[in-house]
């Protein structure tokens, strides 16, 4: 394995794989290569849930899509494909965001992948929330967004693009997290 200077807490295998070492924090990180600005957010909270709560809430995009930091609205198109429209402040600058959102693979009973495209900006991205029982009534629950940008203005404003991957990432973990336990009580 090799360290990747731009991130100390994650690691990359030959293929460019990522792993987190228990007790380790991976805040993200942002690689600029062929005219693409790539920013990466990881994000673990424990929560006080059993796991059918858990996925059951992550299963249902109508309940955590309100969670999107600066949500306005979306649709459901079917079981994979949605459309979700948000606001994004980089800054001084505020981004109207428009974004198809397909569910790749949903993994009863722990984990559902998406990938993301840009409607009305130029982005791609992947990502996933996973849940791992520590206890039969605590998860420990993963979000990762990882976002490619060929815009000029996110080449332009990449330290705020990447904080801005990783402050998503966060708030929208904590939040899903936090809407589960308030669900369970």
């Amino acid at each position: 394995m090799r360290h990747n200077r731009y991130a100390p807490y994650i690691l990359f295998t030959e293929v460019g794989a990522f792993s987190v070492s228990i007790g380790q924090i991976a805040k993200g990180f942002i690689i600029t290569e062929g005219g693409m600005t790539v920013g990466k957010g990881i994000h673990q909270v424990d929560v006080h849930a059993s796991q059918s709560s858990v996925w059951a809430f992550i299963r249902d995009l109508n309940a955590w899509a309100t969670l999107v930091p600066g949500y306005r609205e979306h649709t459901i198109l079917s079981d994979r494909e949605s459309h979700w429209k948000f606001v994004l402040h980089y800054g001084v600058v505020t981004k109207k965001m428009h974004v198809q959102v397909w569910i790749t693979e949903w993994i009863v009973p722990s984990e559902v992948k998406f990938t993301l495209t840009g409607i009305n900006q130029r982005f791609t991205g992947t990502g996933y929330f996973k849940a791992d029982e520590t206890s039969p009534l605590v998860i420990r629950m993963t979000g990762c967004l990882m976002i490619e940008s060929t815009s000029p203005l996110a080449k332009l404003l990449q330290t705020t693009f990447d904080h801005k991957i990783i402050d998503l990432t966060k708030e929208l973990t904590t939040a899903v997290g936090e809407a589960i336990e308030r669900k369970e009580s």
